[in-house]
């Protein structure tokens, strides 16, 4: 059963150039207790798109110029900020890919957990201090009685990052959105925030959306793949599906780039991508992948290719893919 669709969104931002589009016409959707991957480089819109859910784009400098996102039946688009607020925390929640920065130094992380239940009404005090205690213990935070006490620069980054997975199961939403939430942390540690995570899915049936740079963890985690480029969808399908046999070059391209063990002779260089991910100020009327792009033919200059279906249930927006 759908719980999230996004349909044709649009997120533009004010630049010197005049209003451009960060996100254009970005369309998929989120199962009930299904994880949906966001992949891609950098610069690609996977942060944008989902603020853009949150409803969480700063109204003096950008804005969702077009599209709808359907939550439980109910169009976010267009929302007053206080039906936005009631969702926010409750049924749907995010966690932030810098903890550090996301979290208040000013503030303990018992309270700064506990304000979410105060946001929503049900006030602070004792109840509320054990219902955070019980969270602190949930995500496997060693001594919560401690770090309740603690402010974000006393602990370690992936006890910040367990505080902000904490915050964000509160309520126990419907839909989790986790944008790199392994943002520099040691590898180990990753592996515990991400494990946390699938296991928290599992137990209390969430809808994640999890955003990442990094193929191994798509591949690890999630069912479906969004693949990100330029502020467009250029390939979706079922995460095996799609790693084992990629349609968009973009894709090829990040599978190829990714460190294999033995693949390669000592001291030959690993597989790039040539270029970077255009500005958004940058007009471009065909697909923008092209400058990029190893197999780019003059109608991938001038006119931007469609989401279609290549194989079930995986598609790819390019006119190479659509000619082979």
């Amino acid at each position: 059963m759908t719980l999230l669709s996004v349909n044709n969104l649009a997120t533009e931002f004010n630049t010197q150039a005049g209003p451009r589009r960060a996100i254009d016409g970005v369309s998929f959707s989120v199962e009930r207790g299904e994880v949906l991957g966001i992949v891609g480089e950098s610069g690609s819109g996977k942060s944008v798109t989902a603020l853009s859910i949150m409803g969480l784009i700063d109204p003096q400098v950008g804005r969702i110029s077009g599209g709808s996102i359907t939550f439980d039946g109910r169009d976010l688009v267009g929302l007053k900020l206080a039906e936005l607020q009631a969702l926010r925390g409750k049924r749907i929640s995010m966690v932030f890919q810098e903890p550090l920065s996301a979290l208040n130094p000013c503030f303990t992380i018992g309270d700064q957990i506990g304000e979410v239940f105060v946001a929503h009404g049900d006030g602070a005090g004792a109840a509320t201090r054990a219902r955070v205690l019980e969270l602190l213990k949930l995500v496997h935070i060693p001594d919560p009685e401690g770090i309740l006490r603690r402010y974000p620069h006393e602990i370690s980054g992936g006890m910040r990052q367990r505080a902000m997975i904490a915050m964000a199961l509160a309520y126990t939403p419907d839909l989790l959105i986790a944008d790199e939430p392994t943002t520099a942390l040691d590898v180990t540690i990753q592996a515990q925030v991400l494990n946390l995570i699938d296991r928290l899915r599992q137990e209390l049936k969430l809808a994640v959306i999890l955003i990442t740079h990094d193929i191994g963890i798509v591949a690890q985690y999630t069912d479906r793949v969004a693949v990100m480029y330029g502020g467009r969808i250029v390939e979706t399908g079922p995460a095996e599906t799609l790693l084992s046999a990629p349609r968009h070059p973009y894709t090829i391209g990040l599978l190829a780039s990714v460190p294999r063990l033995g693949a390669r002779r000592p001291g030959e260089r690993l597989q790039e991508i040539p270029g970077t991910v255009p500005s958004i100020t940058e007009i471009l009327p065909g697909c923008r992948f092209a400058s990029r792009c190893a197999h780019r033919m003059s109608r991938c200059d001038e006119q931007a290719p469609a989401l279609v279906e290549r194989a079930p249930g995986q598609a790819a927006a390019c006119w190479w893919t659509e000619a082979a």
